[in-house]
């Protein structure tokens, strides 16, 4: 099993990019100006040759520099460190389940959302919409999306010439993943959310993807139904230990 979660942990980090990147033994610092954990946090890829606790210092310094609070992404790669930093008074956010499906099991008929190649500004501005991001958001999203350097696709599905949902797929050693789905909080539960990931996945399969992957914060059941219903499986979980600045 590590072995598919070490592939999927660098494609998930070659598919959302941070803007800055230290290697320190083993372990990858990412820095992105605080957007998102997932950009700004430490990711565990490797066996260690330090020991642990200097390293967890070296970090801490590190994220402190930049004023920004200390982030651990906490993989099966990587249980071991999750009770040095419970020790440490590290706090758990964000339980999030990878789930994966073999492309041939989905059903392709039906599916209407416009499926484009590579990021362009108009699905770029739907996305952004859709989830009401500032604009300094919207200007480190834009950053780390141009970083993207993977084959992309973006799908966007209207209603009555409104954007209604929206999605991204990165694709690399024949997995897609899927990212950054989201509906307009006005459309859920309509299964405009299942138009785009069906529409991106059968794209994805006609350039030769055969695994499908993404992921789902553990607490969002009606997306996780959703992602059951198109036949994903849960695979494994991760979390963030985070460090607040003051302590």
């Amino acid at each position: 099993m590590n072995k598919e979660v070490k592939l999927i942990e660098e494609m998930s980090m070659n598919a959302h990019p941070s803007l800055n990147t230290v290697y320190y033994d083993g372990w990858y610092l990412r820095f992105a100006e605080g957007y998102t954990n997932r950009a700004n946090s430490v990711n565990i890829l490797n066996p260690s040759m330090l020991p642990v606790a200097n390293k967890i210092r070296y970090c801490e310094e590190m994220y402190t520099r930049l004023n920004l609070p200390t982030v651990f992404k906490i993989t099966p790669l990587s249980l071991d460190l999750d009770k040095a930093l419970a020790e440490l008074n590290y706090s758990i956010v964000t339980k999030t389940n990878i789930m994966v499906m073999d492309i041939p099991k989905i059903s392709t008929d039906g599916f209407s959302s416009v499926v484009t190649n590579e990021i362009n500004e108009n699905w770029q501005n739907n996305y952004f919409l859709l989830n009401e991001l500032s604009e300094t958001s919207i200007s480190l999203a834009k950053k780390i999306q141009s970083n993207i350097l993977n084959h992309t696709l973006c799908a966007t599905l209207y209603h009555n010439n409104e954007i209604v949902a929206c999605g991204l797929c990165v694709i690399e050693h024949d997995y897609a993943g899927l990212f950054d789905i989201v509906v307009s909080a006005q459309h859920r539960r309509k299964g405009y959310g299942q138009d785009i990931c069906g529409s991106l996945i059968s794209y994805a399969a006609k350039l030769g993807a055969k695994k499908t992957y993404l992921q789902v914060v553990a607490n969002n059941s009606n997306a996780i139904k959703l992602y059951k219903k198109l036949g994903f499986m849960d695979q494994y979980q991760y979390w963030y230990r985070v460090k607040d600045l003051n302590e």
